[in-house]
């Protein structure tokens, strides 16, 4: 193990990577059901979409239960299943697909050096209690992954683990000891 682990470290620090793998889901829909296009990544199919001619409840079995419901802390594919369920992303991948599409952005622009994202909102996104979606609730959602210091930056610590894997920092990183 240690061996494996000091060829790991030496990878992580001298090779520049982007994981782009991951593994595969077995996912399970009763035959009667419709409309189901399985996501070509975990988790990305969409149960909105999927239709039972008899009474309109959807059985599906998939690998493990999630392992936290917080979205922002999530890093196991049961649990970015659940999220997509229940989550809206700014941008999506197309049904049964990997291209990009709107999600809560109906558009976006990025800058030439791919710094700066602009994104347009969709209009009328509400949340389940009524209440409207508006651009502070992205900058609420980015804030609470990635600034340690919020006061909404809470859950196990283990999926904020991707956030340094992609971004390479937090803000106010010395706020995550522990993570």
């Amino acid at each position: 193990m240690a061996l494996f682990t000091s060829v790991a470290e030496g990878i992580r620090d001298t090779i520049p990577y982007v994981p782009f793998g991951h593994g595969a889901a077995s996912d399970v829909w009763q035959a009667r059901m419709t409309s189901i296009a399985p996501g070509v990544l975990d988790g990305t199919e969409e149960f909105s979409r999927f239709e039972d001619p008899d009474d309109d409840n959807i059985v599906f079995m998939q690998n493990a239960e999630p392992i936290t419901l917080f979205c922002n802390d999530s890093f196991d594919g049961e649990s970015f299943r659940a999220c997509h369920q229940t989550n809206e992303s700014l941008l999506d991948f197309a049904l049964g697909g990997t291209d990009v599409e709107a999600g809560l952005a109906e558009s976006w622009e990025t800058s030439e050096d791919g710094t700066v994202w602009t994104f347009k909102l969709r209009e009328g996104v509400t949340f389940h209690d009524g209440s409207a979606f508006d651009a502070n609730d992205v900058v609420t959602t980015w804030q609470l992954s990635g600034d340690c210091a919020s006061p909404l930056h809470v859950g196990s610590g283990e999926g904020f683990a991707l956030w340094i894997q992609y971004f390479g920092q937090f803000v106010n990183a010395d706020a995550c000891e522990g993570e």
